[in-house]
């Protein structure tokens, strides 16, 4: 063959090669993905091009906005042509355009860019997806046919907790306009004007805070959608319809043009199906059919999962309530993922298709847990069985942004959908300048551990869990070495991440949210590196070492026990944040308790430093004769837990106490994880952390194990010699002192009453 000739040829194939690489490098993924795109082999013009644009006046207001504030529209020479299906601007790409509700038609070509729409959503929509193309530096040929899977997209804002602020609020509105989310349902469970005070109208500072998000989510196409919930205290009588329509229009003059009537987590006659119903069909008859401009009511019944489900309520509601109310539905039990078969049952009970309320991301459940990992489990064959679907968060609005970016994706093109995916590009797109640092933080943040709802998420510290085969290996080979590098090595891994997400100013209000869990990743990595220390030093006969490592790690453990998120006053929760909970954090305990053992029997060099512990440190039911202690008024003062026969459900944390030992005492703290307040010595809550703080010397308890298998609870210190008790109902716990005397003739297992049932994170 011809040298020159196959030079030559050679050259040409990495020429094309090059450019087509290059061509490739700025095709963007547009998210969400798009129902049909098409990306030709050519650039269309440079990141900096100026516009001549038609259509400007008749096309809609905000998709124009967008062009106005990101391009320059003072340019000759390519045209840009937008507008909605009908406009003269756009006439000859009609039939172009998808026939579907918020479909557009986008090309994008070196002479003309269409943004053409099928309504003004549509429109607004194009654009978006115009900006995420013309981001990049070369901007390619491309032509796209979109239009979104489910009508309704959104979130509601339903959790327990701290209630999202102004900027919570208004940043969330902008993203669901990047991301094609189109709802927003505000019902905060501690709104009093939403729950306690429903009759009442918002004073005038917050009814103009109401109408300033209003017209925040409309300049993104969001709908805000005002919810109410009248089911603790409603009267079914005359009187309370009409302080229902009351309220109603008083919200209609803020701008509210989309209700939901809220009847979740309620007992009593507020429950009743017919009543339920009834209400809200005379709402749709006096109010919503007397605008015009007004969209159907949303309906969050009593028995919202299959779990709940009983007798004929479900029927009812389905029967006698308006077709084009919505029902919204969580799955077949109250935090569930959707799948096919969830949504043929109840679509046959409500005679209608179900509007989901996914309680996926929220945390207000296992408020420890950060839940950042990918949004998986919802079926990819149920679009045209939802009537809407929203995404219950966390009270953390920029970490819930992970999950939300990906049920975009999910809602808009539900085929097409990839979970591990989506999750990528919603990592790379928050924090585009350190994504595997954040991806290691969120990799250890995907488990909410063991509730009373049973939802688990599989995939957490995959790099942790790979390095751990290879430990194993290396450990039964003899090589320590090797194998305390590894895994030292790991850990030094998690504390840069931690370190960088906390130091990172890419994203500094997500940032925020995270640091207590990046604080505690750390702390746990280093707990880690202390482990291995430990290992290291008892393989090579180093009992000095160990000790040294092991006061290391207590130190790093009180210190993590420490930390809270949102401990401020007036915060509704605040949380002792955890990561890693279903490996690392096993690992790094089982293998402590192990290395003190190998220790204990090798060595008597201070055996002294070792805790005596009755209980290991963990998360426990505390129960007696079969009932729970609950923390039943929580963030309320001076209040004492009561027994309860049954599991709560609702807030399940009321039931879970975190009990650990006090290094300083040797005695146990008991703390609640609903409220993170902890009992003092007369088996209540404090009156708060002002003016009656945690002091170890007090609050702090020797706990005893009988032959029964049960525990006493005895205090100590400044607080005394009594032991707790419980009243002859077994309704609440007191204080043995208040007998006088008698309680010092029980013997020793008669105080042993009480149950410690481990809530094992695994």
């Amino acid at each position: 063959m011809n040298l020159r000739r196959l030079f030559k040829n050679t050259l040409f194939t990495i020429m094309a090669l090059a450019a087509s690489t290059a061509a490739d490098a700025q095709k963007v993924t547009v998210s969400p993905l798009p129902q049909e795109i098409n990306w030709g082999s050519k650039k269309a013009f440079d990141k900096s091009v100026a516009f001549k644009v038609k259509g400007l006046k008749s096309a809609d207001a905000d998709a124009v906005a967008l062009l106005q504030k990101n391009f320059n529209l003072d340019g000759k020479k390519i045209k840009l042509i937008i507008g909605e299906r009908g406009d003269k601007a756009v006439k000859k790409y009609n039939s172009m355009i998808p026939q579907k509700s918020e479909g557009y038609y986008l090309s994008i070509g070196p002479e003309e860019v269409v943004i053409a729409g099928n309504d003004e959503r549509g429109t607004y929509y194009g654009t978006q997806t115009f900006l995420q193309i013309a981001s990049a530096d070369e901007v390619m040929c491309v032509t796209i046919s979109d239009y979104p899977d489910v009508a309704t997209r959104g979130m509601v804002e339903g959790y327990y907790g701290n209630p999202y602020s102004e900027e919570d609020r208004k940043s969330m509105f902008e993203f669901f306009g990047k991301q094609k989310m189109n709802t927003y349902i505000y019902g905060p469970k501690d709104d009093i004007y939403h729950r306690a005070k429903w009759r009442e109208e918002y004073p005038a500072a917050e009814a103009a805070k109401i109408a300033e998000y209003v017209k925040a989510a409309k300049a993104n196409k969001v709908d805000f959608v005002w919810a109410i919930h009248p089911g603790n205290d409603i009267k079914w009588n005359r009187t309370d319809s009409l302080n229902m329509i009351k309220k109603l229009n008083a919200m209609y003059e803020l701008g509210i043009r989309t209700y939901a009537v809220f009847f979740d987590d309620i007992w009593g006659e507020g429950a009743d199906a017919t009543r339920q119903a009834g209400l809200l069909n005379y709402i749709s008859d006096e109010f919503v059919k007397k605008h015009d401009d007004v969209a159907p009511l949303i309906l969050c019944p009593t028995q919202y999962n299959k779990g709940w489900s009983s007798g004929n309520y479900l029927d009812i509601l389905g029967e006698k309530s308006y077709k084009e109310t919505n029902i919204m539905w969580t799955g077949n039990s109250v935090i569930d993922m959707i799948n096919k078969k969830d949504m043929e049952w109840i679509n046959n009970r409500i005679k209608r298709n179900a509007y989901i309320w996914l309680n996926y991301p929220v945390n207000d459940y296992c408020v420890d847990h950060m839940l950042m990992g990918p949004t998986y489990g919802n079926d990819l064959d149920i679009a045209n069985m939802l009537a809407g679907f929203t995404a219950n968060p966390m009270e953390y609005a920029e970490a819930s942004k992970i999950s939300l970016y990906s049920i975009a994706d999910y809602t808009w093109n539900m085929g097409d959908y990839d979970a591990d995916a989506s999750w990528q590009r919603a990592l790379e797109y928050f924090v585009p300048g350190c994504t595997d640092e954040f991806r290691l933080f969120c990799e250890n943040n995907i488990d909410l551990g063991v509730t009373g709802h049973g939802l688990r998420r599989q995939g957490e510290s995959p790099r942790f869990n790979a390095a751990l085969q290879q430990f194993g290996k290396l450990m039964n080979e003899g090589d320590t070495i090797a194998a305390t590098k590894l895994l030292t090595a790991h850990f030094n891994q998690m504390i840069v991440a931690a370190e960088t997400m906390i130091a990172t100013n890419e994203a500094p209000r997500l940032s925020a949210e995270i640091e207590p869990w990046c604080k505690a990743m750390k702390l746990l990595a280093l707990k880690g590196v202390s482990t291995m220390k430990m290992l290291a030093a008892l393989k090579s006969n180093r009992p000095e070492a160990f000790i040294e490592n092991y006061l290391d790690y207590q130190k790093l453990d009180k210190q993590q026990m420490a930390l809270r998120s949102r401990d401020f006053p007036g915060s509704i929760k605040a949380p002792n944040p955890v990561v890693a909970t279903t490996f690392i954090v096993p690992f790094i305990k089982k293998s402590v308790a192990q290395y003190i053992d190998e220790y204990k029997k090798a060595y008597d060099y201070r055996l002294d430093v070792f805790p005596k512990q009755v209980v290991e440190n963990g998360k426990y039911f505390i129960k007696v004769n079969g009932k729970f202690l609950t923390n039943e008024k929580e963030n309320t003062p001076r209040t004492a837990p009561v027994f309860k026969d049954e599991r709560d459900m609702v807030k399940p944390q009321r039931q879970e106490w975190i009990i650990s030992l006090d290094t300083d005492t040797e005695r146990y703290k008991i703390v609640n994880a609903q409220d993170n307040r902890y009992l003092n010595e007369t088996g209540s809550f404090s009156a708060g952390n002002s003016t009656n703080p945690y002091d170890a010397t007090w609050h702090t308890y020797i706990l005893k194990r009988g032959a029964n298998g049960k525990f006493s609870i005895h205090t100590a210190g400044r607080a005394g010699k009594n032991f707790w008790m419980v009243t002859p109902d077994n309704d609440r716990v007191y204080n043995s002192g208040y007998l006088g005397e008698s309680y010092k003739k029980m013997g020793e297992e008669e105080k042993c009453i009480f149950e410690f049932v481990p809530i094992n994170e695994k």
